[in-house]
């Protein structure tokens, strides 16, 4: 399974990485923009893409819905600190907001979305 992980923190990437692989993600590419998202999206066609919403530039709640046009079966997971923008995320069309304070959270979203993956469905989201 593919992962894409979009976020401008270094660090936030590199807390993502490790769950992703705890997962069963095997390819775990990363971008620190959205325009670099899409582009990585288009070209490796993820099983899941895990989105901040405060980027430089483009914003990821604009870039979700491009992203699901260039890559129409990546799961979109918002993971950010502005709980604000839940509903909007998932009415852009992400699969779920994850806060980034909810790392326990975050791992059991990517546990649905792996097994599903596997499955070859699509994961049910859960509040």
């Amino acid at each position: 399974m593919r992962a894409l992980v979009c976020d401008d923190y270094s660090m936030v990437r590199e807390t993502v990485r490790p769950l992703l692989l705890e997962a069963g993600f095997e390819h775990v590419r990363e971008a620190t923009l959205a325009a670099e998202a899409i582009s990585l999206a288009e070209l490796t066609q993820p099983d899941l893409i895990i989105l901040d919403l405060s980027l430089p530039g483009m914003s990821g709640l604009q870039a979700i819905p491009i992203l699901r046009l260039v890559s129409p079966r990546s799961v979109v997971v918002v993971f950010s600190a502005y709980d604000i923008w839940r509903e909007a995320s998932v009415e852009a069309g992400a699969f779920q907001y994850v806060d980034k304070a909810d790392l326990v959270g975050l791992e059991a979203v990517l546990g649905r979305v792996a097994e599903a993956s596997l499955l070859g469905k699509r994961p049910s989201p859960t509040s």
